[in-house]
Parts: structure tokens; C-alpha cells; sequence
């Protein structure tokens, strides 16, 4: 895959279990929009022991509860199915509906510096996690020797400007200790 290709990828989400007898399988969408994956026509799977994410077109998506069930094609058996459990699944960015006011992609967030609304750097947005209710950005703080976990909600995070590469977060008490 050429690199200005995989630069145009997004992680989606992950593969959780298959579902059903025909190769289908359940996909959580980390962003919580599962029925995004309607609009989609294929999607980048990073498959065990492959350096480069698979292209798999999508025969069918199903929107079930908070996940989407996903026809892949060429996955038709419960045994291709399970072999994609927990794995990452990418879509192209020019595939999805932009992010709506005070919406990012993850991807976009990865890699920016964090600092407080002081001024004080803390350290780089290494990974984010779904917490359900809300994402919640790791921080990896090499100055400080730690990570720390600082929910994505207007209270902590005041701003991020994707230009200037930076998140600023509020040092509430407790959050960054």
C-alpha cells in the first residue's frame, strides 16, 4: 500500500466476535457511530502476521444495538471470521462524513502535545481509549516518567487546535497528579 494511501487512514474500530454461520463479524466503532459504516464500501482490516491492513469491500452492514454487523467479502465461514477477532479496522478518511463542531478523528488527536491551560507542557497523546460514555486521551508524560488518562469532556480538555498540533487541558485537581 503506498504511504500517501495509508496516510489517508482512519481507525474505525475493532472486530469483536463473528456473528453468525456466513463469515460476518461485529464491529465496535470506537467513535460510537457505528451506522457511519452504511456510507462505507470497503474497509482496511489489520490482519494478524500482515504488515500492511488487508482491503476487504463490504457486502453488507447491519447496524445492531451499538455495533455494526459487517459482511466482508471473501470472509464466509465462522472460522475466516474468528481469525479477525480484535482486530483494528481502518476506513479511509475521504469515505467518512467530516467530524461535526468539536469532533476529531482519533488519528488526528494522536501525536499532538498536551499542555495546561498554564502553559506547562505534560507531554504527547499517545493512544485514546472508549470509555463508553466518553473517550479518554493517554498522555505519555516522559518529563514526568508516566501516562495519564484525561477524560475527552470540555471540563479537562479546553481546547485543540489540530493546526498548532497542541491539546490544552485544565489542571483540575487530582487529574494530573
Amino acid at each position: 500500500m503506498p504511504e500517501s494511501a495509508k496516510q489517508n487512514l482512519v481507525l474505525y474500530g475493532k472486530i469483536t466476535k463473528r456473528h453468525g454461520l456466513h463469515g460476518e463479524v461485529k464491529v465496535f466503532a470506537f467513535g460510537g457511530h457505528p451506522e457511519t459504516l452504511s456510507g462505507v464500501g470497503k474497509v482496511y482490516v489489520e490482519v494478524p502476521d500482515r504488515k500492511e491492513p488487508r482491503r476487504f469491500d463490504l457486502s453488507q452492514v447491519k447496524i445492531q444495538k451499538n455495533v455494526a454487523i459487517v459482511k466482508l467479502k471473501d470472509i464466509d465461514t465462522p472460522e475466516a471470521a474468528d481469525a479477525l477477532k480484535n482486530s483494528h479496522v481502518l476506513v479511509e478518511k475521504n469515505d467518512l462524513q467530516p467530524p461535526g463542531e468539536d469532533e476529531y478523528y482519533w488519528a488526528d488527536l494522536i501525536g499532538l502535545r498536551v499542555r495546561t491551560s498554564h502553559g506547562d507542557n505534560i507531554g504527547e497523546v499517545k493512544d485514546l481509549i472508549d470509555s463508553g460514555g466518553y473517550d479518554i486521551l493517554v498522555i505519555k508524560s516522559p518529563e514526568r516518567g508516566r501516562e495519564f488518562l484525561v477524560p475527552f469532556v470540555k471540563r479537562f480538555v479546553t481546547a485543540v487546535d489540530l493546526d498548532g498540533s497542541m491539546v490544552t487541558v485544565e489542571p483540575v485537581e487530582g487529574l494530573l497528579e
